[in-house]
């Protein structure tokens, strides 16, 4: 067997490989990546305009008459393997090596149309199975470096919104957040669970507080508006940077370590910021928390710092954050309450507008923001609520 043809990205530090696979082999490695939600083509809605239906019933048709495809890619997170063992593999090897991969760490981030289409293909011609098709694999030992390589394929196409392009490696991702932020309780979908203590979270949210950390922007339609240009290369800008997502996982370490220490004041009232847990219960407020220091540490979009200012922003604040930590740690559960001045926050998100969660995630972004610039040495967050 020849060796595998492989090229080393220096920027993102991953290998890019590429080798030719029977379909069959394709799909087994795909379905095994999709296996816990039911299979590949229930990831993305099919599209239903008249001309995407004609392009995809053209596409099976010509997959049916033995056309070569452009080659569909696969990610892999492999931190077991070096770069140098996989890239002396032979494609026996490789494939074995593809084979040992656990199905979270296997993600389809180009070619979800084509797999489809090559399924339906399929049902019509069983003997399709052992047509040729090329695979190009993205190993990777950071989950940033596959979202990266995922953006830049997909810059320029139309059918990808940024939270679908997300979504595609949503168990990479929620995997990788659950090893690096020890205190964090992620709720899942399938678990119908919800909030009962500070630090617990929908993976969803979490997942949105990545869109909007690397964008940098409180305002992220996920689930209907497709991103716009701006807002993909704002996230490509931030998410080629090795220390993305350590940043942002250290992040949600001192947001979670604050929703624990300010969660030990408890209270039963009808109002909506009542309990300590209450505050990053708000979706709007964890927004704004993430982005404020997304905002310190990378700048505004279109004003980005320096590696060297973003390394000393960062330091800077994980010290004022930390000590911030320490300070909440030492009040008691009284103390806490007149600290958090919830009757004035509760005062200003009471005023009418008619986009509610606009306003609200504008409101905590300011509020934060304020925060932060103060170096967290603030006598109460009431100077956060009345910032805005």
């Amino acid at each position: 067997m020849n060796k595998l043809n492989s090229l080393y990205d220096k920027r993102v530090d991953c290998i890019s490989i590429q080798i030719c696979l029977r379909v069959e082999e394709y799909l087994s490695i795909v379905h095994k990546a999709y296996k816990k939600s039911g299979g590949i083509i229930g990831q993305r809605d099919a599209l239903k305009t008249k001309s995407a239906i004609q392009i995809r019933q053209r596409m099976i048709n010509d997959i049916s008459s033995g056309t070569v495809l452009p080659p569909v890619v696969i990610g892999i997170i492999s931190v077991d393997k070096s770069y140098d063992d996989i890239t002396n593999f032979d494609t026996s090897e490789f494939l074995d090596f593809i084979s040992s991969v656990k199905p979270d760490e296997i993600s389809l981030i180009d070619g979800m149309q084509r797999t489809t289409a090559i399924i339906e293909a399929m049902v019509m011609n069983g003997e399709l199975k052992d047509s040729i098709l090329r695979v190009e694999f993205w190993i990777a030992k950071k989950i940033n470096s596959l979202i990266y390589r995922m953006l830049v394929l997909n810059t320029g196409q139309v059918p990808w919104n940024l939270r679908r392009q997300i979504e595609v490696i949503y168990r990479s991702l929620i995997d990788e957040i659950e090893k690096n932020v020890s205190e964090l309780s992620l709720l899942k979908v399938d678990e119908r669970g919800r909030r009962s203590q500070a630090g617990q979270y929908q993976a969803d949210d979490v997942i949105e507080l990545y869109l909007a950390f690397g964008s940098r922007k409180e305002k992220i339609n996920t689930k209907e508006k497709l991103a716009d240009e701006f807002t993909r290369l704002d996230f490509i800008e931030a998410t080629e940077k090795n220390v993305f997502t350590e940043y942002f996982f250290e992040t949600l370490n001192v947001m979670v370590k604050i929703d624990k220490e300010l969660g030990r004041y408890e209270n039963v009232s009808e109002l909506r910021f009542s309990s300590g847990k209450d505050l990053f219960n708000s979706q709007p407020a964890r927004i704004g928390f993430v982005t404020a220091v997304a905002r310190k540490v990378f700048g505004r979009p279109g004003n980005e710092k320096t590696i060297l200012q973003q390394n000393t922003n960062w330091d800077e604040f994980i010290s004022i954050a930390t000590k911030h930590i320490e300070v909440i740690r030492s009040m008691s559960p009284d103390e806490i309450k007149i600290y958090l001045s919830f009757d004035t926050l509760n005062e200003k998100l009471s005023i009418k507008s008619a986009r509610v969660g606009d306003y609200e995630r504008e409101f905590f972004l300011k509020s934060f923001e304020t925060l932060i610039d103060e170096k967290f040495l603030l006598p109460s967050y009431e100077a956060c609520w009345r910032s805005y």
